[in-house]
């Protein structure tokens, strides 16, 4: 029924009865729920003899126990039952959506009737159901599987008995303190909000869950990380250095330095095909990509460099039709690293990282590069030269421009300018006159 404000009432009935149990002289308590035209039992775990129950209150008579227990505590547990039924017609109520009686059953018997193995079982079993929906329905790909993947690794490591009704406050401010031991605040923001998008498909999935977990907010401090980049001189030196050829070391160095005059991610790098490289009418080297993370559609002329290198591989097909023999994410990595050391790159970039509430100040070598690097080297030369920060964006495939503020922020040549203005007011201000520059 509705009322005269629209809202749904949903009227039911739960009546409390005992039924014989097979081979025994105990009965089993059952809870009838009624809604409508519709009814369906819910048999507990209580057993009472039918001498100790009172018909008429539906509760243990005053002054037994029932098998060790007394009799206010097992009223207390129907108490919970009845009010878990309650609970769940008045959810409906406010999600407006209508009562399935056989979906109360399911929650029902998983809140009382599992063990907690059955539960915390049941608990993975979803998350692995969620993984593998989700990447079909959102079209993840291996590396947002592999996050969710070690999320459920780590929640099983922190407790194999983990259940949905167990994620209250205190559960969930120990799942953030294990999640922390290997993770910086950044990280483990990202992993509490992919457990949030877990449980609350498993909600949709009419799954219970505890109530203190929707209001769990904790408030973390945000690090504040360095834009790892290199500068033209810095590029040159690892452009000139004098490799074998042919050795992982030197198409360690080609794949980097076309990265830096391409903005190409790796996963694009990657998947790279000679195809996607043509020659306009006025001779220049276009490419032309359906870059893997934004499935968004890159078209532009190639830099100097970027074409010395397609031209030096160009002339091979390699595996699956690919224009480099690209290494694995984990081996280019590493040979990065040897690229730095031997370009005898110094100095250090900084981050201010936060562990909760600890912070902690990382220093990474500029030797240590990393596929990342090549990318941000484009858009932070590309931005010191003048060029405006939508051209960059149609090329690196940015579609938010708050994206973009770190690597403004990283430019010289535009805090410069602002410093300058500020040196031509004080000197304005203390000849009488604009300084000549």
């Amino acid at each position: 029924m509705r009322t005269d404000t629209g809202h749904r009432i949903y009227i039911h009935n739960t009546n409390c009865s005992l039924v014989k149990s097979n081979g025994t002289t105990l009965y089993t308590l059952r809870l009838r729920v009624t809604h409508g035209s519709n009814r369906i039992d819910l048999r507990t775990r209580i057993r009472v003899e039918p001498k100790l129950w009172d018909k008429r209150k539906q509760r243990v008579k005053q002054g037994y126990n029932v098998n060790g227990c007394s009799y206010n505590d097992v009223n207390s547990t129907i108490n919970t039952y009845i009010q878990f039924v309650d609970d769940y017609f008045h959810e409906c109520e406010l999600m407006k959506r209508d009562p399935v009686l056989t979906d109360l059953r399911a929650k029902f018997n998983y809140a009382f009737k599992q063990t907690n193995e059955q539960r915390s079982s049941e608990f993975f079993l979803l998350f692995n159901e969620y993984i593998q929906e989700q990447a079909g329905v959102k079209g993840w790909g291996k590396d947002m599987v592999d996050v969710y993947t070690r999320l459920r690794d780590k929640l099983q490591k922190f407790n194999p008995n983990l259940t949905f009704l167990t994620l209250n406050t205190k559960n969930l401010e120990a799942i953030k303190i294990h999640l922390s031991e290997s993770m910086y605040n950044d990280a483990l923001k990202k992993n509490l909000a992919y457990l949030k998008s877990f449980v609350k498909w498993a909600k949709e999935k009419h799954y219970t869950v505890c109530e203190e977990f929707d209001s769990y907010k904790p408030k973390l401090p945000k690090g504040h990380i360095s834009v790892k980049y290199l500068s033209l001189d810095e590029l040159d030196r690892i452009y000139n250095l004098k490799l074998k050829e042919g050795t992982p070391l030197d198409q360690t160095r080609d794949f980097f330095i076309f990265q830096c005059y391409t903005a190409l991610r790796y996963s694009d790098l990657k998947q790279l095909r000679p195809d996607n490289i043509t020659l306009s009418d006025d001779g220049k080297h276009i490419i032309r990509l359906l870059t893997e993370k934004d499935d968004d559609a890159v078209s532009y002329p190639l830099a100097k460099r970027a074409v010395e290198i397609y031209k030096k591989y160009s002339t091979h097909i390699y595996d699956g039709g690919h224009l480099f023999p690209i290494l694995s994410n984990q081996k280019y990595n590493e040979h990065l690293k040897e690229l730095g050391k031997a370009a005898g790159l110094t100095g250090e970039w900084i981050d201010y990282e936060y562990r909760l509430q600890e912070k902690i100040e990382v220093h990474t070598p500029k030797c240590d590069l990393a596929t990342h690097t090549a990318r941000r080297t484009f858009i932070v030369t590309a931005l010191n030269e003048g060029v405006s920060t939508n051209l960059i964006m149609l090329i690196t495939s940015h579609s938010d421009y708050k994206a973009m503020t770190p690597y403004i922020k990283a430019t010289m040549k535009g805090t410069g300018s602002v410093i300058n203005a500020i040196d031509k007011t004080y000197s304005y201000n203390k000849n009488g006159r604009e300084a000549k520059s």
